[in-house]
């Protein structure tokens, strides 16, 4: 979705264009074979990305429509933009950074990063979460966890005697923290988990559905930092022993109220499906006509793209 209509080098393009619709009959390249006028650059130009130019220009003409704060907006992602162009000491600093991630101007950058806040306070007004619905997220909401462990490798298609010798020196190690043992040097010398093992073992903050399930069932049963597992814990990939390290606290519903509405706007607007469709409604509330010929498909496809995504999402 975001792909569709924030991209960075259709609103390059799009300042392209405006500044060569003036004159046609100028030319922007000379040789000594002939010359390309600004008509036929355009021309090229609305062949190549003008649909997608076009959907992203009516579609925050719409969105700007649509939200009474929109100037805040606009203010607060100048303010952004200003910020890093300090950061980067300069326009030309920041612009190299881009360029990495494939943004050709600053100034695309600008207006993506207020095109992203327009959606985003769409979203928000289409979902209109209200108290029962944040009180309900809320009461279903688990702290994340930081934990240690080990990872003694017994694959799901090991051998019996592979995973009971993996199972034996899992429980070996249990009992040798049990004496006292630190568990960070022992996940050090025999957790088979290169990403972590370094680390001694620590993984974390995730949440209970970040992990299989029986590494997330059994780190969530330790209720006290500090707490270890008592027998090894058998995934698909081996013998984990598992450690408490820290857990979010869960606060009163007051006090976290923003936070938790935050999380669920968050998970509308990393639903394509649904943020589409909601930029769908507004596009067609707002009795969208395009009247250049060439581009007429623009906004047919942008509806398309809506339906199909629509039905991908309810065949799953």
């Amino acid at each position: 979705m975001k792909k569709k209509f924030v991209g960075a080098l259709a609103l390059a393009s799009t300042l392209a264009l405006a500044a060569c619709s003036n004159n046609s009959a100028e030319n922007v390249a000379t040789t000594k074979y002939g010359n390309v006028t600004k008509d036929e650059f355009v021309t090229a130009m609305k062949d190549s990305v003008g649909e997608q130019t076009l959907q992203r220009l009516v579609l925050t003409k719409v969105l700007e429509g649509s939200i009474e704060d929109a100037k805040a907006l606009k203010t607060a992602a100048d303010e952004e933009v200003a910020k890093l162009v300090a950061q980067y000491g300069g326009e030309p600093g920041l612009l190299a950074a881009l360029q990495q991630s494939g943004i050709t101007s600053v100034d695309a950058y600008r207006q993506t990063l207020y095109l992203n806040k327009l959606m985003t306070e769409a979203v928000k007004k289409a979902a209109n979460f209200s108290e029962e619905d944040i009180k309900a997220y809320y009461d279903a909401w688990e702290p994340q966890i930081t934990v240690q462990h080990i990872l003694i490798a017994a694959k799901s298609d090991a051998s019996d005697e592979e995973k009971a010798a993996a199972k034996t020196k899992a429980e070996e190690l249990i009992q040798q923290l049990k004496d006292g043992a630190d568990f960070a040097e022992l996940a050090k010398a025999n957790s088979a988990d290169t990403g972590t093992a370094a680390k001694g073992g620590q993984i974390g903050p995730f949440k209970r559905s970040d992990m299989v399930t029986e590494f997330s069932t059994a780190a969530y049963d330790l209720k006290n930092v500090g707490d270890i597992t008592e027998t090894p814990v058998q995934t698909q990939f081996g013998y984990h022993i598992i450690k408490l390290v820290s857990k979010e606290e869960k606060k009163p519903f007051d006090e976290m109220k923003e936070q938790m509405e935050k999380e669920m706007l968050d998970a509308k607007l990393k639903d394509s499906a649904y943020l589409h469709q909601t930029m769908v409604d507004l596009v067609k509330a707002a009795d969208v006509k395009i009247t250049d010929e060439s581009l007429q498909n623009a906004l047919k496809n942008f509806l398309k793209a809506a339906d199909s995504e629509t039905t991908t999402t309810a065949a799953k």
